[in-house]
């Protein structure tokens, strides 16, 4: 990989974190990968459950790429019991694009509707 590359990559790890931190994850910041089994496959700290491996490139990154995170190792590494794996890719010229397991996925959708039924109740 050329530092061009690099340099772009490293980047959109960071707009990526500020992303985060603007949502309320004041300690989300770009992982510094020195030690590889240190870093679990993931690009940002500071995500809580969310575990982001970012991606930009000239076209959108193979979905394939989210199995580079390794789920289980920081599960009990960090005695988690729900951990979500997330894939964020950015093509050029293209918008960001994240994506995560169905059943994840799922779950927030039902997470939504109970949030969303508890507000429509106390309006009655």
């Amino acid at each position: 990989m050329g530092r061009k590359s690099r340099v772009k990559g490293h980047s959109f790890e960071r707009e990526v974190a500020r992303n985060f931190r603007e949502a309320g994850y004041d300690g989300a910041s770009r992982q510094l990968e020195y030690q590889e089994n240190q870093c679990y496959g993931v690009d940002l700290d500071g995500t809580g459950k969310y575990l982001v491996q970012c991606k930009r490139r000239k076209t959108y990154s193979a979905i394939s790429a989210i199995r580079e995170i390794r789920c289980e190792d920081y599960a009990t590494r960090h005695r988690c019991e729900i951990v979500v794996p997330i894939l964020v890719t950015k093509a050029d010229k293209l918008p960001t694009m994240a994506i995560l397991p169905w059943s994840h996925l799922q779950k927030l959708i039902s997470l939504e509707k109970t949030h969303l039924d508890v507000i429509s109740e106390a309006r009655r």
